[in-house]
This record gives structure tokens, sequence and C-alpha cells, in this order.
């Protein structure tokens, strides 16, 4: 019986997470107890992970990720891209989709920034979680909820969208009631403050 759609697609992943994890940590010429003590792992977990003997949990590839400042996608081979922040949007008339004031560009980059660093907080503090752990868990699922919430709203100012086609986003992507309200008032805020910006801009 040949192997399921899943355990191929497994197979795959863990291939490309083992060269790209062989390929960044020698390109920073670092040895496997180095990057182990780095990351908190011993240096026979790193060994299984570049030898695609052991499939890399959650936790650590994030922290991975965080460590040479790429994104997850990369790690796993879904993006070609390394770089895990939003791009600046591309040149564009004012009324374009594709518009946006630079000054609200760069507090949506700073935002999307902040959240990766929360992210990469927690990920690097639940390593010393025990992988058995309901709290590790739990706060795997709280903390992911947060950051998938502020990166719908990042992707969705980058491209422009009225505050309606947000809130629609934010719902479609299970995105708590309580969770939502916080992250449209400081989308109103930094719109407010664009606003202001261009108002004075003009007297």
């Amino acid at each position: 019986m040949g192997k399921s759609k899943i355990n191929e697609t497994e197979a795959q992943v863990r291939e490309c997470f083992s060269e790209r994890l062989l390929g960044l940590r020698k390109g920073r010429k670092l040895s496997q107890d180095e990057f182990g003590v780095a990351l908190g792992l011993s240096r026979g977990s790193i060994s299984y992970y570049e030898k695609q003997s052991r499939t890399a949990p959650i936790d650590v590839l994030y922290a991975v990720a965080d460590y040479f400042r790429v994104s997850t996608d990369f790690l796993l081979g879904l993006k070609e891209e390394p770089d895990p922040y939003i791009k600046e949007v591309e040149p564009g008339r004012l009324g374009t989709s594709r518009y946006m004031p630079p000054r609200m560009a760069d507090e949506v980059s700073a935002l999307a920034a902040r959240q990766s660093e929360l992210w990469s907080a927690f990920a690097r503090s639940s390593l010393s979680l025990p992988p058995e752990s309901r709290l590790r868990d739990s706060l795997f699922v709280a903390v992911m909820g947060t950051v998938d919430a502020y990166m719908v709203a990042a992707q969705s100012l980058q491209s422009g969208k009225p505050l309606a086609e947000l809130v629609s986003a934010l719902q479609s992507a299970g995105v708590s009631a309580e969770l939502s309200m916080s992250i449209l008032a400081q989308v109103s805020v930094l719109q407010g403050n664009e606003a202001d910006s261009g108002h004075v801009d003009r007297e």
C-alpha cells in the first residue's frame, strides 16, 4: 500500500525544513552544539531535524524562524522568499487599491513587527515548558490566534481595503469579538492619525 497524501506531505516538509535548517546554520558558521545552546535544545535534537529523523514541533519551528529572521513558510518550503515581514506597498496612484500613505505604511509595518516580537518571545519561553504540559498548548492557541488576527489586519490595511472588509476578514478568521474590537480601535487610531497629518500638511 502506497503512502498517504498526508505522509507524503509530511515527508516533503521534513525534507525541506532539514535542508534549510542545515543551510542556515552552516551559513552562520554555527556548530550543532552552538545552535542548540542558542535555542535551548540539545545537539541531538538539532541533528535529528537535520537528518530528517524527527519532525520539528511548532514551537521549535517558530524559534528557528525567529533566530534566523526568516518566515516559517520559507522553512517549510511553502515560499522561496525568506523575509518574514510585510513588504513595502508597490507604487500606485492615490485612490488605487495598492496605495497606502507612507505614514500608515510605517505604522502597519511596526504593528506587524511588534506582533512578531511577541510571538518570538513566546516561542522561546515555551521551549522551557514540558511538551506534555496543557499550559503550553493553551498558551500556543491563545498567542497564535492573536498573531493571526493582527496579521489579517495588517494585510487588510496594506491592500487599502475599507474597514468593513477588515471586519469581515476578522470574522472569517474566527477572531473573537473582544480581540476584533481591540484591533478595530487601533486601526481607527491609525487612520485618524493619518487624516490629521494630511490636514496639517494642507494648511
